[in-house]
């Protein structure tokens, strides 16, 4: 029995019920006697039991750092030849106990988010002589310097990096991050199997949406949006649900469509769910707009998402199952993961919006763009995506890989 520890692990976010849900099934391909736990912060979650991460607010709770004191204290101790079993009773026991240390999170180590408390949860298993793998990550661009040093010092200490971008592969390379072994995969959510056509069709049915009436154009904005634009102010906020609005009564004048929009995250504080309601409230074709009302698992969103003429997304994960499933897509990137995954990877540039330069006209036009070329969009993504889901398999075999070596 492989005894695998998994980090960071949040299902209330779509994308990373996705990644999770990937990653087991990928690397149980490889090492079919694997055992995992799970450790993040929705311990209240009834998919799977998720036992609660250690670092939670390093800035203001002493406790992370007592475990970091702690976990620095055995390995001195290890060093001089004193074995120090860590206690059944202690938070420390899921890491002692474990063979193997995933971290999956998608972007939280890229320079998107301040991950000082990721990369404590990392350190400790690090100390601890646990084999680390990064596990198909977007990494680096950091904006803090100081914050780009500690990263960098805990990265070069992992044991194995798996980056699903050539973007993060390249930021490793010119931070001389060596030491771990290195690969460039894929996102493993290309290979996170939809529910079957038949569920779908049943949630729709439920929904009130009728998939006969098409085109149906699916609609993704992220509660996350307005972050990440620089004038990012209540006024910007309403510019973006302006923007949204007219967006989709053009779509539903200019093709006579059918818009559903599909929430991917349900997080309070970040809720697309939020979002989606004000963008509701100022549309003016209400009765050609669907709006998701229940919540759904990722691959029942997936399997939603693959029925669509056409996918405008703002989230990482939702444009990931929007592409997976041959559905041309106009991206909305606030990151360098939309470009490296969904532009570069998949050769889909033409067809993403950076978050600075989104505007009526700007959005606008690349959905035109991809509209009209639909047909030679779908053609291409049934030959890359295969090709791109083989790359996304080799995350669990460099797991096995490194597990046979140690």
């Amino acid at each position: 029995m492989t005894k695998i520890l998994v980090l960071h692990v949040k299902v209330s976010n779509r994308g990373s019920q996705a990644l999770i849900s990937s990653l087991v099934d990928t690397v149980q391909k490889y090492i079919p006697n694997s055992q995992f736990t799970f450790m993040g912060m929705e311990t209240d979650q009834k998919e799977i039991p998720i036992k609660k991460q250690l670092a939670l607010k390093p800035l203001k709770n002493p406790y992370p750092w007592i475990y970091l004191i702690e976990c620095s204290v055995i390995k001195m101790l290890k060093q001089i030849g004193i074995s120090f079993p860590v206690s059944e009773k202690s938070s420390l026991f899921c890491y002692y106990d474990s063979d193997i240390v995933i971290n999956t999170g998608g972007d939280h180590l890229s320079g998107e988010k301040f991950g000082l408390a990721s990369l404590l949860n990392i350190s400790y298993a690090i100390l601890l002589d646990k084999p680390v793998v990064l596990y198909a990550e977007s990494l680096g661009y950091y904006k803090n310097s100081f914050f780009s040093f500690i990263a960098n010092q805990v990265l070069n200490r992992t044991t194995l990096i798996t980056v699903r971008e050539d973007l993060s592969k390249q930021y490793l390379e010119q931070n001389k991050i060596t030491k771990p072994k290195i690969y460039l995969t894929a996102d493993s959510a290309f290979n996170l199997e939809p529910v079957s056509q038949s569920v779908v069709l049943e949630i729709l049915l439920n929904e009130g949406v009728d998939v006969n009436n098409r085109p149906l154009i699916g609609i993704n904005p992220s509660g996350l949006i307005n972050q990440y634009r620089k004038s990012g102010s209540e006024d910007s906020n309403e510019e973006v649900v302006g923007i949204f609005a007219r967006v989709i009564d053009s779509i539903i004048e200019k093709f006579n469509a059918n818009i559903i929009m599909i929430p991917h995250v349900y997080t309070e504080e970040v809720s697309d769910k939020k979002v989606i309601s004000e963008i509701y409230s100022v549309i003016k074709n209400k009765s050609k707009v669907n709006i998701l009302q229940n919540e759904y698992n990722a691959d029942e969103l997936k399997g939603i998402i693959g029925i669509c003429d056409l996918f405008v997304g703002a989230r990482m994960h939702a444009t990931i199952a929007a592409t997976s499933m041959y559905v041309p897509t106009v991206g909305i990137a606030y990151s360098h993961k939309m470009h490296g995954i969904i532009g570069q990877m998949l050769k889909q540039e033409n067809y993403i919006i950076d978050i600075e330069d989104l505007n009526y006209d700007s959005l606008m036009n690349k959905i035109c763009d991809c509209w009209n070329n639909r047909d030679i969009i779908k053609q291409a993504l049934r030959i890359t995506i295969p090709q791109i889901k083989e790359k996304a398999l080799l995350n669990g075999k460099y797991v096995k890989d490194l597990l046979d070596n140690l």
